[in-house]
């Protein structure tokens, strides 16, 4: 069975050897690298090339296409059958290749694995802190995102058919996933295989939450209506909309409401992210 990782990068001359190093590195190999190159103006070519490996092809993009634009321009020029997703300033454990691919050989009809991931320097920590089950999969992503997609390895056919939607400025891996699991079937396998150092100028700092958020939310209506901690990030978008008029008042509750539920989810360590 061959695999093909897609490697998106912009501007990450500093760190993306870590990256490629980490899936050079691991102990069930991989057989290709696809890195598409968003139209960087640092030196990420030349460290990219310096690699001088037949398992990486670099790509640059024929317009700039934001970090998902090149993700799908690697999955459609993927010819493995499966297609892990890597960051360019992060780092891959060395088994984490090899145990998802075991897992997803072991389970013919699991469409996705995700692994756990370690957010360094974040008080965040372990995403997830705990197993999702199968059967809790769907309703658990209808209240937020704890798939990265650093953490991904699915089947190609499962990628094509998904993609990510370029549209999105923020919660494109969240949307990625729910996607997905309308159709397919997704797994968790219950192991930090990934590390991820937080960067100050990643997509989830520089886009506005209120603004990312209500685009979210207009692709996916149905999310507001369903779950309290989405009810009350919804109401964060009305009191920016709206403050001052009526409904201003009755999204500050809700979003009093919503500190209360973080809290009460931490004090019962049940929150996933």
């Amino acid at each position: 069975m061959s695999i093909t990782v897609v490697i998106p990068t912009y501007n990450r001359a500093s760190t993306i050897k870590k990256s490629i190093d980490s899936v050079l590195e691991q102990t069930y190999p991989v057989d290709e690298i696809i890195i598409v190159d968003d139209f960087s103006t640092d030196q990420t070519e030349q460290v990219v090339r310096s690699f001088n490996s037949e398992k990486i092809k670099y790509v640059v993009n024929s317009f700039k296409k934001g970090a998902n634009g090149a993700r799908n321009t690697g999955i459609m020029l993927a010819s493995g059958q499966y297609i892990a997703f890597q960051d360019s300033d992060d780092r891959w454990l060395p088994e984490k290749i090899a145990k998802q691919y075991q897992y997803m050989i072991e389970h013919p009809s699991v469409d996705l694995c995700f692994c756990s991931m370690d957010l360094i320097g974040s008080k965040i920590g372990i995403v997830p802190k705990r197993q999702v089950k199968p059967t809790e999969m769907a309703i658990q992503l209808e209240k937020g995102n704890f798939i990265s997609t650093q953490t991904i390895f699915t089947k190609n056919n499962v990628a094509k058919s998904i993609l990510f939607d370029e549209d999105l400025k923020r919660f494109q891996d969240w949307d990625f996933v729910l996607r997905v699991a309308r159709d397919y079937s997704i797994h968790h396998l219950n192991e930090v295989l990934v590390e991820v150092e937080v960067q100050e100028d990643s997509i989830s700092k520089t886009i506005k939450e209120v603004e990312a958020l209500k685009e979210f939310f207009t692709k996916h209506p149905y999310l507001t209506k369903t779950h309290l901690v989405n009810k009350c990030r919804y109401s964060k978008i009305l009191v920016h909309d709206y403050i001052g008029q009526e409904q201003a008042i009755k999204a500050i509750m809700s979003l009093l409401r919503y500190n209360f539920y973080r809290f009460f989810n931490k004090v019962m360590n049940r929150k996933l992210v």
